[in-house]
């Protein structure tokens, strides 16, 4: 089920208003979808979600959702009294399950203990629990990183280990940034063209290079 980004995940935003213009949102998505394929953009998924405008209760607005990794860029279109509205937010989102996998860790952690003691005596067990243990989780956050990306989310949202285990297993670097980056700029160009094309052919002005920026976060943070 696709997840809905907080506040506190979105990396960069972006939007403008097109005043006094017209066009179908469902028109713009599939331009945009085509955009991209063009592009090639790597271990990208394409989708729709719908998000609710407020509470449970409340209507909902469809969203192109381009996702690749730990990041998902959200699209919006639709239309706003005479004009057309479009925006896009990329996101990391988090998980909300750390405390649930800093109890499984511990629990985990103390089986482990048990069962080495239980095996090999105390001093011996203590002694290949201290060594074993770390290694079998290195191990395995290694071959889980193999295997699908963002798999270890609770592990980062951990209470007080979860810092600990991002700064030793998934450090940001040049190139995790570079990446990011560049899945950003591949989408919004994509978003830009559609927008450009979509003003050129009905005579509207074309938008300024300062509208065309977006609103930036820190990537290192993320």
């Amino acid at each position: 089920m696709a997840q809905q980004p907080s506040p506190t995940d979105v990396i960069s935003h972006w939007y403008t208003l097109i005043e006094n213009f017209s066009a179908s949102s469902l028109e713009f998505y599939t331009s945009v979808e085509a955009a991209i394929q063009e592009r090639q953009v790597p271990d990208c998924e394409i989708s729709r979600v719908d998000w609710r405008e407020g509470g449970v209760l409340s209507a909902k607005r469809e969203y192109l959702r381009v996702t690749r990794g730990r990041y998902v860029f959200d699209i919006c279109a639709a239309p706003f009294g005479t004009g057309f509205f479009i925006s896009w937010w990329l996101a990391s989102p988090g998980s909300s399950l750390g405390p649930l996998a800093l109890l499984l860790l511990i629990v985990a952690v103390l089986l482990l203990i048990s069962l080495s003691m239980n095996t090999f005596g105390f001093f011996m067990g203590l002694v290949i629990a201290l060594i074993g243990i770390p290694f079998a989780f290195w191990l395995f956050v290694t071959l889980m990183k193999e295997a699908k990306e963002g798999w270890d989310d609770p592990l980062v949202a951990m209470p007080f280990l979860g810092h600990i285990y991002e700064r030793v297993f998934r450090p940001q670097t040049y190139y995790k940034t570079d990446t990011a980056l560049m899945f950003q700029e591949a989408i919004r160009n994509s978003v830009l063209e559609v927008v450009d094309g979509l003003t050129s052919a009905k005579g509207v002005r074309a938008l300024t290079e300062l509208e065309r920026k977006p609103i930036l976060r820190e990537f290192s943070r993320r």
